[in-house]
Protein backbone atom coordinates (compact mmCIF):
# COMPACT_ATOMS: atom_id res chain seq x y z
CA UNK A 1 0.00 0.00 0.00
CA UNK A 2 1.37 3.40 -0.99
CA UNK A 3 0.62 6.54 0.99
CA UNK A 4 1.60 9.65 -0.91
CA UNK A 5 2.87 12.32 1.47
CA UNK A 6 2.46 15.73 -0.11
CA UNK A 7 3.14 19.23 1.17
CA UNK A 8 2.89 22.75 -0.07
CA UNK A 9 5.83 24.94 -0.92
CA UNK A 10 5.52 26.72 2.42
CA UNK A 11 5.87 23.42 4.28
CA UNK A 12 8.97 22.24 2.37
CA UNK A 13 11.58 21.56 5.04
CA UNK A 14 14.97 23.18 4.81
CA UNK A 15 18.22 21.36 5.47
CA UNK A 16 18.13 20.14 9.07
CA UNK A 17 14.63 21.62 9.76
CA UNK A 18 11.89 19.03 9.56
CA UNK A 19 8.29 19.66 8.54
CA UNK A 20 6.15 18.52 11.46
CA UNK A 21 3.25 17.63 9.19
CA UNK A 22 5.32 15.46 6.84
CA UNK A 23 7.33 13.93 9.67
CA UNK A 24 4.22 12.92 11.57
CA UNK A 25 2.68 11.49 8.40
CA UNK A 26 5.78 9.34 7.90
CA UNK A 27 5.63 8.26 11.54
CA UNK A 28 1.94 7.39 11.15
CA UNK A 29 2.76 5.07 8.25
CA UNK A 30 5.41 3.37 10.38
CA UNK A 31 3.05 3.01 13.35
CA UNK A 32 0.40 1.41 11.13
CA UNK A 33 2.72 -1.46 10.19
CA UNK A 34 2.63 -3.11 13.60
CA UNK A 35 6.14 -4.44 12.98
CA UNK A 36 9.64 -3.24 12.10
CA UNK A 37 10.04 -1.84 8.57
CA UNK A 38 13.06 -1.28 6.36
CA UNK A 39 13.96 2.15 5.01
CA UNK A 40 13.24 1.27 1.37
CA UNK A 41 9.81 -0.17 2.14
CA UNK A 42 8.88 2.77 4.35
CA UNK A 43 10.04 5.30 1.75
CA UNK A 44 8.07 3.48 -0.94
CA UNK A 45 4.87 3.52 1.10
CA UNK A 46 5.39 7.20 1.87
CA UNK A 47 6.03 8.01 -1.78
CA UNK A 48 9.36 9.73 -1.13
CA UNK A 49 13.03 9.13 -1.90
CA UNK A 50 15.04 7.00 0.53
CA UNK A 51 17.41 9.85 1.35
CA UNK A 52 14.53 12.16 2.23
CA UNK A 53 12.79 9.53 4.37
CA UNK A 54 16.11 8.82 6.09
CA UNK A 55 16.50 12.46 7.14
CA UNK A 56 13.04 12.45 8.69
CA UNK A 57 13.76 9.19 10.49
CA UNK A 58 16.96 10.59 11.97
CA UNK A 59 15.06 13.47 13.57
CA UNK A 60 12.24 11.19 14.73
CA UNK A 61 14.81 8.86 16.30
CA UNK A 62 16.52 11.74 18.10
CA UNK A 63 13.16 12.65 19.66
CA UNK A 64 12.46 9.05 20.68
CA UNK A 65 9.59 8.48 18.27
CA UNK A 66 11.48 5.96 16.16
CA UNK A 67 14.13 3.35 16.96
CA UNK A 68 16.41 1.49 14.56
CA UNK A 69 17.55 -2.05 15.22
CA UNK A 70 21.36 -1.95 15.01
CA UNK A 71 21.50 -5.51 13.68
CA UNK A 72 18.75 -5.44 11.05
CA UNK A 73 18.59 -1.65 10.40
CA UNK A 74 14.80 -1.97 10.55
CA UNK A 75 12.70 0.85 12.01
CA UNK A 76 9.91 0.62 14.57
CA UNK A 77 8.06 3.01 16.87
CA UNK A 78 10.05 4.28 19.85
CA UNK A 79 9.43 4.88 23.56
CA UNK A 80 7.97 8.35 23.00
CA UNK A 81 4.97 6.69 21.37
CA UNK A 82 4.42 4.56 24.47
CA UNK A 83 4.72 7.57 26.76
CA UNK A 84 2.23 9.54 24.69
CA UNK A 85 -0.21 6.63 24.60
CA UNK A 86 -0.04 6.17 28.37
CA UNK A 87 -0.58 9.89 28.90
CA UNK A 88 -3.59 9.86 26.59
CA UNK A 89 -5.07 6.81 28.29
CA UNK A 90 -4.61 8.37 31.72
CA UNK A 91 -6.75 11.32 30.65
CA UNK A 92 -9.61 9.33 29.19
CA UNK A 93 -12.94 9.36 30.98
CA UNK A 94 -14.39 5.84 30.59
CA UNK A 95 -17.93 6.96 31.45
CA UNK A 96 -17.84 9.76 28.87
CA UNK A 97 -16.58 7.37 26.21
CA UNK A 98 -19.12 4.73 27.21
CA UNK A 99 -21.99 7.22 27.15
CA UNK A 100 -21.33 8.05 23.51
CA UNK A 101 -21.10 4.35 22.63
CA UNK A 102 -24.27 3.57 24.59
CA UNK A 103 -26.25 6.23 22.74
CA UNK A 104 -25.07 4.97 19.35
CA UNK A 105 -25.82 1.37 20.33
CA UNK A 106 -29.30 2.21 21.62
CA UNK A 107 -30.15 3.86 18.31
CA UNK A 108 -28.68 1.10 16.15
CA UNK A 109 -30.17 -1.82 18.09
CA UNK A 110 -33.42 -0.11 19.04
CA UNK A 111 -33.25 -0.96 22.74
CA UNK A 112 -32.48 0.97 25.92
CA UNK A 113 -28.76 0.94 26.70
CA UNK A 114 -27.16 2.07 29.94
CA UNK A 115 -23.73 2.46 31.48
CA UNK A 116 -23.21 0.92 34.93
CA UNK A 117 -20.39 1.10 37.45
CA UNK A 118 -19.85 -0.53 40.82
CA UNK A 119 -21.16 1.77 43.54
CA UNK A 120 -21.53 1.50 47.29
CA UNK A 121 -24.85 -0.30 46.89
CA UNK A 122 -23.82 -2.55 44.03
CA UNK A 123 -23.90 -2.23 40.24
CA UNK A 124 -25.41 1.19 39.51
CA UNK A 125 -26.72 2.79 36.31
CA UNK A 126 -25.01 6.14 35.74
CA UNK A 127 -26.02 6.94 32.13
CA UNK A 128 -29.19 5.80 30.38
CA UNK A 129 -29.71 6.13 26.63
CA UNK A 130 -33.10 5.59 25.02
CA UNK A 131 -33.50 4.20 21.49
CA UNK A 132 -35.77 6.98 20.27
CA UNK A 133 -38.85 4.83 19.72
CA UNK A 134 -42.19 5.00 21.50
CA UNK A 135 -42.06 1.59 23.17
CA UNK A 136 -38.85 1.17 25.16
CA UNK A 137 -37.84 0.12 28.65
CA UNK A 138 -37.25 2.92 31.14
CA UNK A 139 -34.26 2.67 33.47
CA UNK A 140 -33.54 5.35 36.06
CA UNK A 141 -30.05 6.70 36.56
CA UNK A 142 -29.02 5.64 40.04
CA UNK A 143 -30.88 2.33 39.83
CA UNK A 144 -28.99 -0.60 41.35
CA UNK A 145 -28.90 -4.19 40.12
CA UNK A 146 -28.76 -7.45 42.00
CA UNK A 147 -25.66 -9.58 41.47
CA UNK A 148 -27.64 -12.78 40.98
CA UNK A 149 -30.80 -11.89 39.08
CA UNK A 150 -29.68 -9.06 36.76
CA UNK A 151 -27.38 -9.20 33.74
CA UNK A 152 -25.56 -6.07 34.89
CA UNK A 153 -25.00 -7.39 38.40
CA UNK A 154 -23.77 -10.70 37.02
CA UNK A 155 -21.10 -8.97 34.95
CA UNK A 156 -19.65 -7.33 38.05
CA UNK A 157 -20.01 -10.58 39.99
CA UNK A 158 -18.23 -12.54 37.25
CA UNK A 159 -15.33 -10.13 36.64
CA UNK A 160 -15.23 -7.92 39.71
CA UNK A 161 -13.27 -8.21 42.94
CA UNK A 162 -13.50 -11.43 44.91
CA UNK A 163 -15.76 -9.73 47.47
CA UNK A 164 -18.34 -9.03 44.76
CA UNK A 165 -18.37 -12.50 43.21
CA UNK A 166 -21.73 -13.76 44.42
CA UNK A 167 -22.38 -16.30 41.66
CA UNK A 168 -22.24 -20.08 41.53
CA UNK A 169 -18.91 -21.07 39.97
CA UNK A 170 -20.56 -22.79 36.99
CA UNK A 171 -22.59 -19.69 36.10
CA UNK A 172 -19.55 -17.48 36.53
CA UNK A 173 -17.53 -19.69 34.17
CA UNK A 174 -20.33 -19.61 31.60
CA UNK A 175 -20.56 -15.81 31.68
CA UNK A 176 -16.81 -15.37 31.35
CA UNK A 177 -16.70 -17.90 28.51
CA UNK A 178 -19.45 -16.06 26.60
CA UNK A 179 -17.93 -12.66 27.33
CA UNK A 180 -21.28 -11.33 28.57
CA UNK A 181 -24.23 -12.03 30.83
CA UNK A 182 -27.74 -12.78 29.58
CA UNK A 183 -30.93 -12.68 31.64
CA UNK A 184 -34.34 -13.78 30.38
CA UNK A 185 -37.12 -12.30 32.47
CA UNK A 186 -35.41 -13.04 35.78
CA UNK A 187 -35.08 -9.48 37.06
CA UNK A 188 -38.44 -8.36 35.59
CA UNK A 189 -40.86 -10.79 33.94
CA UNK A 190 -41.07 -10.24 30.18
CA UNK A 191 -37.93 -8.10 30.11
CA UNK A 192 -34.63 -9.43 28.77
CA UNK A 193 -31.18 -7.98 29.27
CA UNK A 194 -27.65 -8.54 28.03
CA UNK A 195 -24.63 -6.93 29.64
CA UNK A 196 -20.91 -6.93 28.80
CA UNK A 197 -17.78 -5.71 30.61
CA UNK A 198 -15.33 -2.94 29.71
CA UNK A 199 -11.75 -3.20 30.98
CA UNK A 200 -8.95 -0.67 31.41
CA UNK A 201 -5.25 -0.90 30.56
CA UNK A 202 -4.56 -2.81 33.79
CA UNK A 203 -7.25 -5.38 33.03
CA UNK A 204 -9.60 -4.07 35.70
CA UNK A 205 -13.37 -4.04 35.15
CA UNK A 206 -14.31 -0.35 35.01
CA UNK A 207 -17.91 -0.45 33.82
CA UNK A 208 -20.56 -2.46 32.03
CA UNK A 209 -22.82 -1.66 29.10
CA UNK A 210 -26.27 -3.21 29.25
CA UNK A 211 -29.05 -3.55 26.70
CA UNK A 212 -32.53 -4.05 28.11
CA UNK A 213 -35.77 -4.58 26.22
CA UNK A 214 -39.00 -6.54 25.95
CA UNK A 215 -38.66 -10.25 25.24
CA UNK A 216 -40.52 -9.70 21.97
CA UNK A 217 -37.64 -7.65 20.54
CA UNK A 218 -34.48 -8.36 22.56
CA UNK A 219 -33.27 -11.92 22.16
CA UNK A 220 -32.00 -13.49 25.38
CA UNK A 221 -29.05 -15.19 23.74
CA UNK A 222 -25.32 -14.58 23.74
CA UNK A 223 -25.38 -15.33 20.01
CA UNK A 224 -28.17 -12.86 19.25
CA UNK A 225 -27.63 -9.86 17.00
CA UNK A 226 -27.99 -7.34 19.82
CA UNK A 227 -25.69 -9.29 22.15
CA UNK A 228 -22.99 -9.57 19.51
CA UNK A 229 -23.25 -5.86 18.70
CA UNK A 230 -22.92 -5.07 22.42
CA UNK A 231 -19.92 -7.36 22.77
CA UNK A 232 -18.18 -5.72 19.80
CA UNK A 233 -18.72 -2.24 21.26
CA UNK A 234 -17.39 -3.25 24.69
CA UNK A 235 -14.33 -4.90 23.19
CA UNK A 236 -13.66 -1.80 21.11
CA UNK A 237 -14.01 0.38 24.20
CA UNK A 238 -11.65 -1.83 26.19
CA UNK A 239 -9.04 -1.54 23.45
CA UNK A 240 -9.50 2.24 23.41
CA UNK A 241 -8.79 2.24 27.15
CA UNK A 242 -5.59 0.25 26.65
CA UNK A 243 -6.78 -3.29 27.37
CA UNK A 244 -4.67 -5.83 25.48
CA UNK A 245 -5.67 -9.26 26.75
CA UNK A 246 -9.00 -9.85 25.09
Amino acid sequence: MKNEITHTKNSEPGQGVQSVEVGLALFHILAQQGTAVGLSDLARQAGMHRAKAYRYLISLARAGWVVQDPQTSMYSVGPAMRDMALSWLANQDPIRLASAEAQALALSVGETCFVAVMGQNGATAVRVCQPGRAMSISVNEGATFDARSSATGRVFAAWGDEANRQLPSALRREIRSQGLAVVEGEHVVGINAVSAPVFDAQGHLVLALTLVGPASSLQASAEGTAAQALLAVCRRMSIALGYQNG
